[in-house]
């Protein structure tokens, strides 16, 4: 089956929910191995959409080759772009540190010098074409939860939305020197 390049630069991805097991290739270029028959234990496939780097496409006349192993329904599949217009951050200090603040043993069994400890931070940075439009939830303390289920804990700083909003200026990236926070910003196009 041919088909054209999606118009614009957002990731490409293959989906392949109505096939079973076995491989792909577009352009001659292996997509890899696929098994979207496969269900986790929650019922549902384990995968079903596949990254095409645009590097493998050209605008029109793509050529797309399967191998099935089981059975599927190629009518079915489409090849879709994704667009994310939501980010989350999480740092705490209680997070292991970066394996170069670490300390090195060598063969001989010496200790070497480690550099300096880092201050855990975040740094977030939006897609290219796309600013901050809304920070959705920031919380200095002890935040519960994780990037897709969060609240405030015990210990909430009530002006951290505040400072958050000001260091962004609601740009395309920023870099916060904080420990134990959750951010959740908001895209749009600029």
């Amino acid at each position: 089956a041919t088909f054209d390049a999606p118009q614009g630069d957002d990731p490409v991805v293959l989906n392949l929910a109505s096939m079973g097991k076995g491989e792909a290739w577009i352009n001659g270029q292996s997509i890899g191995r696929y098994w979207s028959s496969f269900y986790s234990p929650k019922g549902v496939p384990s995968q079903t959409s596949y990254h095409v780097p645009r590097s493998f496409l050209k605008p029109t006349g793509n050529l797309l080759v399967l191998i099935e192993e089981i059975s599927g329904n190629p009518l079915q599949i489409s090849v879709d772009t994704i667009s994310n217009n939501k980010v989350c951050g999480r740092v705490s200090s209680s997070y292991p540190p970066q394996l170069s603040t670490w300390g090195l043993i060598a063969r001989s069994g010496r200790r070497h010098q480690s550099p300096p400890a880092r201050r855990p931070s975040v740094q977030l940075e939006c897609p290219s074409g796309k600013t901050i439009s809304k920070i959705v939830f920031a919380s200095y303390g002890n935040p519960l939860g994780d990037c897709t289920h969060y609240a405030t804990g015990s210990c909430h700083s009530s002006n951290t939305r505040r400072v958050v909003e000001a260091v962004s200026h609601l740009s395309s990236s920023f870099h916060l020197p904080f420990t134990f926070v959750i951010l959740v910003l908001h895209f749009s196009v600029k």
